[in-house]
């Protein structure tokens, strides 16, 4: 799915449908961004213009189709698929404002157990037959401390799903210690989730319990052992444009491999949507959001996630937008589309699932190592 840009040097009209403001200054057309990425310049979208693309100075339909151009330019017409598996549910002691699995909320989640290795496993195989070519294991616990019994079981988890070969490893289990991080490795992890959630200067009001640097020291940890990483956020929080904007830059700078991003479903119990001023997202403007972040992190593999059936009729756009892969089968708390309607919607679509095993575009090139703060 492609659209043509206009060729044009400034683009200071709306989305469709909207009047269009009045523009205070010009702004770099997406089709100049999109060109100068594609001769090699993958920081071509500074954040001053990223902030007016998700203002609005620029039209949505030309934001996509410079969005499109990076995101075939990269990844053809190959999209990635994965799958996650609440490894342990409910409980959590964070108080992570959108969260069912926080024990600070009383919501319908009610704490369990690790989930076995075996019923693990039949999650790697399933997800296999969804194409999808990993398996994220989330636990709803602020981390996992070296040896311990929970670390132990995780760490059985990611080598059954190494050993039964039907999918990567991957995982989603919070803070971590060296120690501990070195065992998931050895057990056969490729890739750590660590969402960011959202900007620095939004983070305190949706979480209290832990720092952001918190966050991203583990991240810098991670990819000092060599693990690639996966982080996004989640927007329509009560977040700004200029949140939106930190966390591409928090991202850039960690220079992450995967971006997963969110749009909340809002779950009774949770604190997020007992705000009075927290409304929905539009679909125009989650394509906007999807389409600026391909910009801003050309080189990533972004993959929509929870919220995308708000998409609704426009859900095989975010393709169009820029999206390189989504997740499949249902979240940790929440129910997603069926398997069978979004395969069928790739076909249509003539996008090609990864396949467990094979090159993955643009994440095999060498990783650059940060050091441990």
């Amino acid at each position: 799915m492609s659209l043509e840009s206009p060729d044009t040097d400034a683009l200071p009209s709306a989305d469709a449908g909207a009047e269009a403001p009045a523009p205070t200054a010009e702004v770099t057309a997406p089709s100049v961004i999109a060109e100068r990425i594609q001769a090699g310049d993958l920081q071509a979208l500074d954040s001053d213009t990223m902030l007016a693309y998700l203002r609005s100075d620029v039209d949505v339909w030309a934001l996509m189709a410079a969005a499109d151009t990076v995101r075939r330019g990269r990844f053809g017409n190959e999209v990635h698929l994965c799958s996650i598996v609440n490894a342990k549910e409910g409980g959590c002691p964070e108080d992570c404002g959108f969260c069912a699995q926080s024990r600070h909320f009383s919501t319908h989640v009610q704490a369990k157990k690790f989930t076995p290795v075996e019923e693990i496993v039949t999650h790697s195989e399933r997800a296999a037959g969804r194409n999808a070519a990993a398996l994220g294991l989330v636990t709803a616990t602020r981390g996992l401390e070296h040896d311990t019994k929970a670390l132990d079981h995780v760490v059985a988890g990611i080598k059954a799903v190494r050993d039964a070969g039907y999918t990567e490893a991957h995982a989603s289990v919070g803070f971590l210690t060296s120690e501990a991080m070195d065992r998931m490795i050895d057990a056969g992890l490729t890739e750590l989730n660590h969402n960011l959630e959202t900007g620095r200067s939004y983070f305190s009001k949706v979480v209290s319990t832990h720092s952001y640097d918190e966050r991203m020291d583990t991240i810098r940890m991670a990819k000092s052992k060599g693990l690639r990483t996966c982080v996004g956020g989640i927007f329509g929080m009560g977040e700004g444009p200029a949140d939106r904007v930190e966390l591409a830059e928090s991202l850039r700078e960690l220079d992450v491999d995967e971006v997963p991003l969110n749009f909340l479903v809002s779950i009774e119990g949770t604190k997020l949507p007992q705000q009075e001023t927290l409304e929905p997202l539009q679909p125009m403007e989650m394509l906007r959001i999807i389409a600026a972040f391909r910009l801003f992190l050309p080189r990533q593999n972004i993959f929509i996630a929870a919220g995308r059936t708000h998409l609704g009729q426009l859900l095989p756009m975010m393709f169009s937008a820029g999206a390189s892969g989504m997740m499949v089968g249902d979240f940790l708390t929440t129910a997603n589309r069926t398997v069978e309607d979004d395969l069928a919607m790739l076909d249509e679509l003539g996008l090609v699932p990864h396949r467990c095993g094979s090159k993955r575009p643009e994440l095999n090139t060498p990783r650059h190592r940060l050091p441990v703060v």
